[in-house]
């Protein structure tokens, strides 16, 4: 799908979270230093780092699962620098961004089948429905992600790993977001999986007007998907670029250093230091 010029989904200015020192008389952990981001419409973004880079926190500051502490942020045109307050606000913001988290078993209630983990949402989010309209729009949901109507019934645990991802992802869509969040939302598949789950992502963006914030360590997964590329280190950012200019012609070291890093034939894991020592 083509990005729509202009048109801001996300904004992020100078966004920045710090938490209490975990040791007493510590200093104060900064996880996010200084960021700065936009996705417009119709675009992925990825924000690509290391475990404890702060790209997560970014990320669940968005959707208000985390609070900043100094900085701005804006969905959908609303400001969000606080938790939602009350549930129709709670509501307004989950029709502007959803979230998909990287384990679907977790976020996914085992005791509910599919159709209703879809339909509460669907539920929340369109309440004139009926319940069967309230079921058709699951079915149409459920076959927007590759999964047919015997599905529906079915529980948690009788889903395999990418299956599972589908059914989070459908009840994303139930509230037709303008932005999904996808944090690390392939990386515990195999690879053969994370490709279909990379194709159904980029399937559902050429048929709806949305945008992605894609988190991830990983960049053969952002070759794949994004249109643009952040790359975050120790909370602040330390690159960017359109995809295919930064990992073509990376400028920082740091970039290097994740893109070496990246399995292809031959290839043998390094340690980080004799790998930067290397480039």
């Amino acid at each position: 799908m083509s990005v729509v010029e202009n048109k801001v989904v996300l904004e992020v200015a100078d966004l920045r979270k710090v938490y209490p020192s975990p040791v007493r008389g510590g200093e104060p952990v900064v996880a996010v230093d200084s960021v700065s981001l936009e996705v417009l419409e119709g675009e992925c973004l990825a924000v690509v780092g290391e475990s404890g880079s702060g790209k997560s926190t970014v990320a669940k500051c968005v959707v208000g699962l985390e609070s900043p502490t100094v900085g701005a942020l804006r969905v959908a045109g609303s400001a969000r620098l606080r938790a939602p307050r009350g549930r129709r606000e709670r509501v307004r913001w989950a029709s502007e961004a959803q979230y998909v988290f990287q384990d679907p078993y977790s976020s996914l209630n085992p005791r509910q089948n599919v159709e209703d983990v879809i339909g509460t949402s669907v539920a929340i989010h369109h309440p004139g429905l009926s319940p069967e309209e309230r079921r058709r729009h699951v079915d149409g949901l459920l076959s927007d992600v590759g999964l047919g109507d015997g599905f529906a019934q079915r529980l948690p645990h009788e889903l395999s790993g990418g299956q599972r991802q589908r059914v989070a992802i459908a009840r994303a869509l139930a509230s037709d977001p303008a932005l999904l969040i996808l944090d690390e939302a392939v990386a515990a598949l195999d690879v053969s999986i994370q490709a279909q789950i990379l194709n159904l992502l980029a399937d559902i963006r050429e048929q709806r007007t949305i945008s992605y914030l894609f988190i991830t360590h990983d960049l053969a997964v952002v070759n794949q998907i994004a249109d643009r590329v952040i790359v975050m280190e120790q909370g602040r950012v330390v690159e960017r670029g359109r995809t295919e200019d930064v990992l073509r012609s990376p400028q920082e070291e740091y970039t290097r250093t994740l893109l070496a890093a990246v399995p292809r034939e031959g290839w043998t894991p390094r340690r980080r230091e004799r790998l930067a020592a290397s480039l």
